[in-house]
């Protein structure tokens, strides 16, 4: 990005037309265009200043494209780079991609195609500097402090936090192990009228239920062995401020009916005592669980579940949302690096490639600890493939055949095809979402299938799901 804010495309084409063609179409206020014919002239501009995007055919008088993007990523490795050909050679487009490229587009080129890879890959650079801007604030705090992200899928959690904490409802939060259902709670509580009061945390799955109770209402002296003094609950800790359940559909069904009469009538009794206390929290809950299968169990009441459930906001798993690996990964690594005092630059195309395919049951927590052992394995300069755990090797290798197999010789337009029709498949036919992962619009994956003869694929099953 330029001193005056704007972003700057190099743009490296030996065809004098083609070159003056995208500068125009691709201009804009907010832009600085550099065009330049040889891939020397573009390692010249990028010592002098810096680049957003390089967009470089891969035929060059001086040197092959897919070089000059080897150079790029080795020694401006923010820089992302755009390949183009038009020779369409499914070989390129594999090699390309293989080696780092953002996106690999063919010629004639289309030019709204070309503004829709250009304008994702600026609004992600743009949402990563938002995230690096929060972390200088932070100075010093944990990464996992802050919602780092810049996926649609993360987005929505964004969205919906902004939209539910000024209000005092219950919310429901929902998600795998290591999502970071905490985060989203005290993000909910930063936002709201109670920021000010205090935001109290109980792990219902760590305590014994005798112990919870306590925990949750207090007791009075003598309530039982042990109650040498009265002692308050976290209901009257909170008061003012929030109460986040933790992991709730771990508590027992007595718990579970103390907590749904504190919420329906807003008081509560301490163990031992029978003076009623006043409840001026607000509630926030989470778990691993589907409680709509504990309640079909009978291990969780289903007017608590109505009760807590009046929003869900529910946090996708990283492998839903692998976009966001490389902004974690970078995240963790800044901080991680600087706490072991080391000069690492960043990853490997390799490394970033097995932490982009591994599911990452264990989600953010276990991509910060991947992060964390590679940072103490790296020597200095880049992580690399082997500072990372074999098991992500191994799941990458298991990962491969969800990939779509595209033999040496198949036309371009068969491939795409290929690619097309599995990235449907993937994403339970949504066009939207294939769309916004391919890089291209909506409108030209409807043309597409009804090209193929394909415009009904998938209607049905989604409207059975």
């Amino acid at each position: 990005m330029s001193p005056d804010g704007s972003d700057t495309i190099l743009i490296v084409d030996d065809d004098t037309n083609a070159l003056k063609g995208m500068r125009r179409f691709l201009s804009r206020p907010d832009r600085e265009i550099v065009a330049v014919e040889r891939a020397q002239e573009a390692l010249a501009v990028l010592g002098e200043r810096a680049v957003d995007v390089v967009i470089s055919d891969i035929r060059l008088p001086d040197v092959n494209g897919i070089q000059l993007m080897e150079e790029v990523r080795r020694h401006y490795p923010e820089t992302d780079v755009v390949l183009m050909t038009g020779y369409g050679s499914i070989q390129d487009a594999v090699a390309a991609m293989q080696k780092g490229a953002e996106s690999y587009l063919t010629k004639p080129l289309n030019p709204d195609e070309l503004e829709i890879v250009l304008t994702r890959i600026l609004q992600k650079r743009a949402l990563i500097r938002q995230n690096r801007e929060l972390l200088r604030r932070l100075s010093g705090q944990r990464v996992s402090s802050a919602i780092l992200g810049t996926s649609r899928e993360i987005r929505e959690v964004l969205k919906t936090i902004q939209e539910v904490a000024p209000t005092d409802v219950p919310v429901l939060i929902e998600g795998e192990t290591g999502t970071g259902k905490e985060l989203v709670a005290r993000a909910i509580h930063r936002h709201s009228e109670r920021a000010d009061g205090p935001f109290v945390v109980v792990n219902c799955a760590a305590l014994h239920e005798n112990l919870l109770e306590s925990e949750l209402f207090g007791h009075e002296r003598g309530a039982f062995t042990g109650a040498v003094k009265q002692k308050k609950g976290r209901f009257e800790l909170a008061s003012g401020g929030t109460l986040f359940l933790d992991e709730i559909g771990e508590m027992s069904l007595e718990t579970q009916a103390k907590i749904l009469r504190t919420l329906e009538y807003g008081t509560f009794e301490r163990l031992g005592g029978t003076r009623s206390l006043q409840s001026d929290v607000r509630v926030l809950s989470a778990t691993n669980r589907d409680l709509r299968e504990e309640i079909g169990k009978g291990t969780f009441r289903e007017d608590l579940f109505y009760r807590l459930n009046v929003i869900t906001l529910r946090i996708p798993p990283l492998r839903e949302r692998r976009e966001d690996i490389p902004v974690l990964a970078r995240a963790f690594l800044e901080r991680l690096a600087a706490v072991q005092k080391k000069e690492i630059r960043g990853f490997s195309a390799d490394a970033m490639r097995l932490l982009e395919a591994h599911d990452w049951p264990g989600n953010v927590r276990e991509l910060e600890h991947v992060v964390e052992r590679a940072v103490i394995l790296c020597p200095g300069g880049e992580i690399a493939a082997s500072h990372l755990p074999e098991s992500l090797r191994e799941s990458a290798g298991s990962a491969s055949s969800r990939n779509v197999v595209i033999p040496v010789g198949t036309s371009l337009k068969e491939a795409e095809k290929r690619l097309i029709l599995k990235t449907l498949e993937a994403v339970d036919y949504h066009r939207g979402r294939a769309a916004e992962t391919l890089g291209i619009s909506k409108r030209k994956i409807e043309y597409l299938l009804k090209d193929w003869g394909l415009e009904g694929l998938g209607r049905k099953s989604r409207k059975r799901g």
